[in-house]
């Protein structure tokens, strides 16, 4: 795999810290090497938050980025502050339901309904678990086995329905061509 830059973003309750927090552990767990850096929105209510993440089968020197790999985005404002970031011959993955993606021609853009798959489940903010299910079948980044595992290490409440979650996600993923 070498090494994976990952940029998650989205309003702050969305779960996007925990999000990143379990790509990690799970990363780390697998052997890898893992970091994350988090930045919030100056806004006190209805800001966003963003959790970079980087993979590495190697030990990582330098935690931070401007450019990611792979772009996941849960509202339309986090996606236009991003989108141009992302390296050419990258993933934007979006939230289908809150963002109208525009047409960047070196990109892959790839929609998730994330938000109306939690609400199927019952559950809205298990969202993100559908996001790392989603991204995590996607991308081959890790096995299930160690994303489960980080799930356990870091969800605290309504594990089972989380992980339920995780797994509709994985079954999202692969109706979809990488």
């Amino acid at each position: 795999m070498g090494e994976l830059k990952l940029r998650i973003i989205g309003a702050g309750g969305h779960g996007i810290l925990l999000a990143g927090n379990i790509i990690g552990t799970a990363s780390i767990l697998s052997g890898r090497d893992a970091v994350m850096t988090i930045a919030y929105s100056p806004a006190q209510r209805g800001g966003w938050s963003r959790a970079d993440v980087i993979v590495s089968d190697e030990r990582i020197d330098f935690p931070i980025f401007d450019n990611p790999d792979v772009l996941i985005a849960t509202t339309q404002e986090t996606y236009e502050l991003e989108v141009d970031n992302v390296i050419q011959g990258g993933i934007v993955i979006y939230e289908r339901d809150l963002v109208s993606p525009r047409n960047v021609p070196y990109i892959k853009q790839v929609p998730i309904p994330a938000f109306e798959t939690a609400i199927k489940l019952g559950f809205r903010m298990s969202a993100n678990m559908v996001i790392l299910g989603f991204v995590n079948e996607f991308l081959k980044i890790l096995s299930h086995e160690a994303m489960i595992n980080g799930i356990k290490a870091r969800v605290k409440r309504r594990l089972d329905v989380n992980i339920k979650a995780y797994e509709m996600g994985v079954a999202l993923a692969r109706g979809v061509e990488p």
